[in-house]
């Protein structure tokens, strides 16, 4: 069942030290409403994308939005096309590309807005690369 549209464990951000290096001031940002999106493009021997999904706690008290919300770009980015050409990209040119995608938004959107931010923020980076 290997066609392309799951989202494995290797393709997810687990490291402390990664995350803390993304939200850090200096990392690069791009914004597309509702959906922020921070990022860092390195060299690296394991060339590859790593993903996280975030919704702050301060604009949505309560845990099922803020799951739903990350439901929603998860399921955005597992089914973009522009997700391809950037795993491709990373692994072409030896780049270990880390982004963040954050939900900034305070109302609860349906999804096409997010889908539609997503894959706007994605092909962003691909055309930093």
């Amino acid at each position: 069942m290997s066609d392309g549209y799951t989202f494995p464990a290797s393709e997810r951000i687990k490291s402390k030290a990664v995350v803390g290096r993304l939200f850090n001031a200096t990392t690069a940002k791009v914004f597309a409403y509702p959906v922020k999106c921070l990022y860092i493009i390195e060299k690296s021997t394991s060339p590859g994308v790593e993903v996280l999904f975030s919704v702050p706690k301060r604009n949505h008290k309560r845990a099922n939005v803020r799951n739903r919300h990350k439901r929603l770009m998860r399921e955005s980015y597992r089914l973009s096309e522009v997700r391809r050409k950037l795993q491709a990209l990373a692994e072409e040119r030896g780049l270990a590309i880390r982004i963040a995608f954050v939900y900034i938004s305070k109302e609860e959107l349906p999804y096409n807005p997010v889908c539609d931010a997503v894959t706007k923020l994605l092909a962003e980076v691909v055309e930093l690369c």
